[in-house]
């Protein structure tokens, strides 16, 4: 029963924060644009952004949250990240399925599924579709189930048209890694179940190039797959990146993790001993190619998360467990002598203090289920006291008031370098700003124009004649608000 209860608590954990907050400034300001134009411009096959096509990821997920906003609003937050707590539950139950219930709350406390969960993005939603589509072809592998293959490419079909094609690549090295151990190709009917991963997304694909054009091919194919894979001009980083930042990725469970992969490597003959050895398998699987790609984000990790869990779930280690705790303990001590000047508040101090008394019970009793419910302790502070603070720091609320104080029509209004404007409150006729590029002024001469402080170079010509009337900080940059 109290099993039961961690479960449902750790994902009512989620539901605090939409109550509250709003979209956070970057991804999901941008995606709230992008949802706003498939409301208001009629863009629902072809998403876009500015009146551009948006070719940065499928379009399902903002299939989901633009239905979504007709019962519950284009300001709604609910709609932007159900879609999310949806993938979450599920996910939670995928793992009590895979394995049992620890699994599943090791991979819910885990610091990026839980956070993504409450989001607009989709990587939860990826993340669980990929998990349910591995699961599937190792009943595959163990059982030569062809139905269980078939739905195993319809379900990475659906994750493709999430958030891309690293899905079926993941999938197919998976495949090609436990061909290899196990020594052997199942025999099967491939066809089906490479029709399905091919053809489901092609099904929009193709009618999106046709309408799209050249232009619009070339954004989908060259610059957002092959350039991000082989010569990426955003989050480059080295091949090793991932290991150098997997203690951050798989938060607070980096050590309990690396004790439990390589007790598993080293049992030949437990119970779930096969499991065990296609969870490294998947590890890897989502670890090599994510590693060779030019593009790299921590986020892109969180696909290795459910596996990582399954093998925690199937060890206990007690040096491990307390290891994690006692950082966790020594993090929230130092944390009240060094928090920087900005975030030095009672309500960040507060948390400092829930993390260390929350970590030091925990390391008493130093079991996996301690790590996990310290975690969900932090998690429920933070959503309940830090949400109106985050609203402060990482939304586009100030940049709102600062527009709204100017008291001119949004048509007079230009914004360069800044996110997408989004609030639930936000006044309705700021939707009717104009996003522009330095070109654009040689046309325009709007009344007033907002830029980040460390971009108002790249238009300095324009800003002649105007003056700086306000400044607000978002994310922790500074933008100003020029009035001619």
């Amino acid at each position: 029963m109290w099993r039961r209860f961690l479960l449902i608590l750790l994902f009512v954990s989620a539901l605090l924060t939409p109550f509250r907050r709003e979209l956070f400034v970057g991804d999901e300001t941008k995606y709230g644009e992008v949802v706003r134009e498939m409301r208001t411009s009629g863009a629902f096959f072809m998403p876009t952004l500015n009146g551009t096509p948006f070719t940065h990821k499928p379009p399902l997920h903002f299939w989901l949250i633009d239905l979504l906003t007709f019962p519950l609003g284009v300001y709604s937050m609910w709609a932007f990240v159900l879609p999310s707590l949806a993938a979450f539950a599920f996910l939670l139950w995928l793992l009590t399925r895979m394995r049992d219930w620890l699994a599943a709350f090791v991979c819910g406390t885990s610091l990026m599924v839980w956070g993504s969960a409450q989001t607009a993005r989709m990587d939860v939603g990826f993340t669980a579709f990929l998990a349910l589509g591995c699961w599937l072809l190792f009943q595959f592998f163990e059982r030569d189930d062809r139905r269980a293959l078939m739905w195993s490419g319809i379900t990475l079909a659906v994750a493709t048209l999430i958030k891309g094609p690293m899905a079926p690549v993941i999938a197919l090295v998976l495949f090609a890694l436990e061909c290899w151990r196990r020594r052997r190709v199942p025999r099967a009917n491939y066809f089906p179940a490479l029709a399905a991963l091919i053809g489901i997304p092609l099904l929009w694909l193709v009618p999106a190039l046709i309408l799209g054009g050249n232009a619009y091919a070339h954004d989908v194919i060259v610059k957002q797959t092959v350039g991000r894979a082989f010569a990426t001009w955003v989050h480059k980083a080295p091949p090793w990146y991932y290991l150098r930042q997997a203690p951050l990725d798989l938060f607070p469970w980096f050590f309990i993790a690396v004790a439990a992969i390589v007790i598993a490597w080293k049992r030949p003959h437990e119970r779930n001993e096969p499991l065990d050895r296609f969870c490294i398998s998947w590890i890897i699987a989502v670890l090599l190619p994510y590693s060779l790609m030019s593009s790299k984000l921590d986020v892109y990790m969180m696909a290795m998360i459910p596996p990582v869990a399954i093998l925690i779930a199937g060890v206990e280690n007690a040096i491990a467990n307390r290891l994690t705790l006692a950082l966790l303990a020594a993090a929230g001590v130092a944390g009240c002598f060094l928090v920087p000047a900005p975030y030095d508040t009672p309500t960040v101090r507060g948390l400092l203090i829930v993390m260390a008394i929350a970590s030091i019970i925990g390391a008493i009793i130093g079991t996996r289920v301690a790590v996990g419910v310290t975690m969900l302790v932090i998690y429920i502070y933070a959503a309940i006291a830090l949400t109106p603070m985050a609203n402060d720091l990482a939304t586009t609320r100030p940049l709102i008031a600062a527009l709204s104080r100017q008291h001119v029509p949004p048509q007079e209004i230009a914004l360069y370098s800044c996110p997408q404007l989004w609030s639930r409150d936000m006044p309705r006729e700021l939707e009717h700003v104009r996003y522009v590029a330095p070109e654009d002024f040689a046309r325009i001469r709007p009344l007033v124009i907002a830029t980040a402080r460390k971009n108002a170079k790249e238009i300095a010509p324009a800003l002649n004649g105007y003056r700086v009337v306000d400044t607000v900080q978002m994310i922790g940059k500074p933008f100003d608000v020029y009035r001619r």
